[in-house]
């Protein structure tokens, strides 16, 4: 017997939720969140809805066709006209792109960093072959040019020192959302996965968290002259520090997902904060359609090299909402006409993210 799975079971039950609604792609879903379509989701309803469909027509009219059969596939009336709005489908902060090749071209617009990208793989024929959903700073990855890598920066402000708790709490819609609690057993943070989204009176207060990762000052970490790599150690130290079972990283934002953590290691002083700007008001959808991004929590740990490695000296710890009463901000904004993603061969079916013990 046919079974429906569990992304596309719960997709449809949100696509009926939007139908009800009544409402157009345009329409804010902030005070809707059950309106909302997860990535997982997106893939498995698009999948199941576009692949196999033709779009045989000049490229402008074939995007065309592509955004109504999507807004169609998620229960939208379908637009007749297509408004320059940015994203395309605003209410789920979301953008459709039609490929043939790997060379996917973003025209007059930024990549948001927590924004999906729908992207649909046709063959010679126009026929929809693949379908993948993307963040923006997933697919800020396949930028070459180094355009994308430093939007924004900061650097600790002048005479501060030491290991500091910025925020005594975390913001109000954060604590309305979310319920973050002074502790948890150890069994129920050994059972999280630092890539599942945050759970109500499951995640730690911000307070709770710093307390926690204290425990990496003066800790040691391995050096590698990647960055990345630099990155990945301290992301599997802060997982190990809070009690996580398992460490696991698909490069998404924020870096532990289920305590709505961002984690950047710093043995310099400029703080390259990619394309999120930690006080940004902009909706989180990787956290729930009520928070911000200035909701998540920041750990920025300052290490210096040693002959073995790297050691912690300290940390500081903040909600982005507090962040620059820390920091300071500086650097422009880069304004990008036109950016060429390469695409990687494998794209549409991507390697599983690297998780495993800790």
């Amino acid at each position: 017997m046919w079974t429906v799975s569990s992304p596309l079971r719960d997709a449809l039950e949100i696509r009926h939720a939007v139908a009800q609604l009544g409402c157009d792609i345009y329409e804010p879903l902030t005070e809707h969140p059950e309106a909302v379509y997860t990535p997982a989701e997106l893939v498995a309803l698009l999948s199941h809805e576009l692949i196999g469909k033709v779009f045989d027509a000049p490229i402008r009219t074939r995007a065309k066709l592509a955004k109504q059969a999507v807004a169609k596939a998620l229960g939208y009336p379908i637009p007749e006209t297509l408004r320059k709005t940015k994203p395309r489908f605003p209410g789920q902060d979301l953008d459709v792109y039609v490929q043939q090749s790997n060379n996917l071209q973003v025209w007059n617009d930024e990549i948001s960093p927590t924004r999906r990208y729908a992207v649909l793989g046709l063959d010679a024929a126009n026929r929809v072959v693949a379908v993948r959903v993307v963040e923006g700073l997933e697919l800020a990855a396949f930028d070459n040019t180094g355009t994308l890598t430093s939007k924004y920066q900061a650097s600790r402000q002048p005479g501060r020192t030491g290991s500091t708790l910025v925020s005594a709490d975390d913001t109000r819609p954060f604590v309305t959302e979310l319920a973050p609690v002074d502790d948890l057993s150890s069994g129920a943070l050994a059972r999280m996965l630092p890539v599942s989204p945050p759970t109500s009176g499951q995640v730690l207060t911000v307070a709770s968290l710093h307390a926690r990762l204290m425990e990496l000052v003066g800790g040691s970490l391995e050096y590698s002259p990647s960055e990345r790599q630099r990155g990945e150690q301290l992301h599997r130290a802060a997982c190990s520090a809070l009690g996580l079972g398992s460490y696991a990283d698909t490069g998404r934002f924020p870096d532990i997902l289920c305590q709505a953590l961002e984690v950047k290691l710093q043995l310099a002083g400029t703080i390259d904060l990619g394309l999120v700007s930690p006080d940004s008001e902009e909706p989180a959808l990787t956290l729930s359609p009520r928070l911000r991004h200035c909701d998540v929590r920041y750990l920025i740990a300052y290490a210096v090299r040693t002959e073995s490695g790297m050691q912690i000296e300290h940390i500081v710890t903040s909600t982005g909402a507090d962040f620059f009463d820390e920091f300071q901000r500086f650097g422009g904004l880069v304004q990008n006409r036109k950016l060429q993603l390469r695409l990687p061969l494998d794209f549409f079916h991507p390697k599983e993210p690297s998780d495993g013990g800790i």
